[in-house]
């Protein structure tokens, strides 16, 4: 941005439109402007960006809760998930847990990003700001361009119509036999010369004109008529009596850029606070519900003999009290349990936990402390580019006060050198009619008062232009009114 205002330069071009079009004033430009810049998008969205940084770090603060599920199959042998037994057998599972945690403790981490994310934030906003100035800015130069343009056309123009008075009071003269014929000549060549000149002020409007429209982001196509306000520029406070260090001080409350870097500086030294949060333990709290679900979870207490079947076999001798005698083998078969249902499962599985888990910091291959000396560092970068800033916009300031200083005198020097420039005319203009004068001296005091005439208009918004930084830098709005 400061180098756009000190690469400021007027661009030398007229054509003034005549239609019926809305008026467009400055702060209608400015607006739209900023509105289509993609820029002031961007920066918009770095700040909505931060602003959602800033809340996850409140929402940091609160407990979570979290619930999970796992289903699946198991093949071969394996273990159940609900008995722990190893079986044999396909197993269909499923697994449900509800957990919930809190951060108790962690050295102020959470508290000092907070803190930090607040100064981002805020940062990002006088970050926003500036590129809104910036863009203010350079709309009021194109617009001054414009109507720099607009009026070095219009002066052109009055040298032709003046020129063209000058060839045909030439030409009486010839035919009056009061000068010669070859003396017309000097007078034609400076009537091309003010076409001429009427030519490049067109094309010098019409480059400025698109300038504006290019930053406002419009169709060039557009047909856009300016207001021109009546500006007196020594009617404007005189630059002499601001002082550097008035307006400096004045600047360093106003300006959105010094704003930033200091809360940049701020947010380094939370970046060092939240470093050493790595030296300290944590405390945290949890607690959870889990239940399990099995299809090879069994239900031993309801057998079904509805399928059982019996198998004798032969007798076995025995011998019971002294006595021999025999007994028959058999076995059952064809006995079935039921499988418990999922919400006696649930029920028969429930289990539920809480506690308390303490970290304690020892040793971590130093990370804690380098991450302590880069936070170091980091904090006193950000201190540099705050100096840094801050000496920027002093020197800023001062040479902006000296430019309006230079830009008051040089207009009213410019002022004073047309109007004498204009007498001298006035004067080879009645010697000239009385043939005191010849055409080649007429000419010349023609182009003087052509050239001092320039001179004061473009003095006039270079002073304009001057005046609208030093009101940029004490915290005014751009208007030409």
């Amino acid at each position: 941005m400061r180098g756009l205002i000190l690469g400021f330069c007027f661009l030398v071009g007229f054509g003034l439109p005549l239609s019926a079009q809305e008026v467009w004033n400055l702060e209608r430009c400015v607006r739209t402007a900023l509105d289509n810049n993609l820029a002031v998008q961007s920066a918009d969205l770095s700040v909505e960006f931060s602003l959602l940084e800033l809340k996850r770090y409140q929402f940091a603060r609160l407990p979570n809760l979290n619930a999970s599920m796992t289903g699946g199959y198991q093949f071969g042998r394996t273990i159940d998930p609900t008995t722990n037994d190893f079986i044999e057998a396909t197993t269909q599972y499923s697994n449900g847990q509800l957990n919930a945690g809190w951060l108790v403790f962690n050295g102020f981490r959470i508290s000092n990003s907070l803190k930090r994310a607040k100064l981002d934030a805020q940062a990002s906003k006088a970050t926003a700001e500036d590129t809104r100035n910036s863009i203010s800015l350079l709309v009021a130069t194109a617009y001054l361009n414009v109507l720099f343009a607009e009026e070095k056309l219009q002066t052109s123009r009055r040298q032709v119509t003046l020129s063209g008075e000058q060839l045909a009071q030439s030409d009486k003269l010839v035919r009056a036999g009061i000068r010669p014929e070859n003396e017309r000549l000097a007078i034609t060549s400076q009537l091309a010369q003010s076409e001429f000149q009427v030519v490049v002020s067109q094309n010098g409007l019409d480059q400025a004109l698109l300038s504006l429209k290019q930053l406002m982001l419009v169709d060039p196509g557009t047909e856009i008529v300016f207001d021109r306000p009546e500006i007196d520029p020594l009617a404007l406070p005189d630059p002499g009596a601001f002082t550097a260090a008035a307006v400096y001080q004045a600047a360093l409350q106003t300006q959105p850029v010094i704003r930033a870097a200091e809360l940049r500086q701020l947010s380094a030294e939370k970046g060092t606070a939240i470093a050493h949060s790595g030296f300290y333990p944590s405390i945290s709290v949890f607690g959870g519900l889990n239940s399990a679900y099995s299809n090879n979870f069994l239900d031993y207490t309801q057998p079904d003999y509805s399928n059982t079947k019996v198998t004798l076999g032969p007798d076995i001798p025995v011998i019971i009290n002294g006595t021999q005698g025999t007994i028959a083998e058999y076995s059952l078969s064809g006995i079935t349990f039921p499988t418990v249902s999922f919400s006696d499962q649930l029920d028969r599985n429930f289990g539920k936990n809480v506690g308390v888990n303490l970290s304690i910091p020892i040793y971590n291959n130093h990370t804690n402390k380098l991450a302590v000396q880069q936070s170091r560092i980091a904090e006193q970068q950000a201190q540099i580019s705050a100096a840094q800033a801050r000496q920027q916009l002093k020197t800023d300031v001062e040479q902006a006060i000296q430019s309006a200083r230079a830009a008051r005198l040089q207009y009213q020097s410019a002022r004073d050198a047309f109007s004498s420039s204009q007498a001298a005319y006035q004067a080879l203009a009645k010697r000239y009619e009385l043939g005191a004068a010849n055409a080649v001296e007429f000419a010349q005091a023609k182009a003087n008062m052509d050239n001092a005439e320039s001179q004061v208009i473009i003095g006039k918004y270079e002073y304009l232009f001057r005046m609208k930084v030093l009101d940029f830098y004490l915290g005014k709005s751009l208007t030409l009114n």
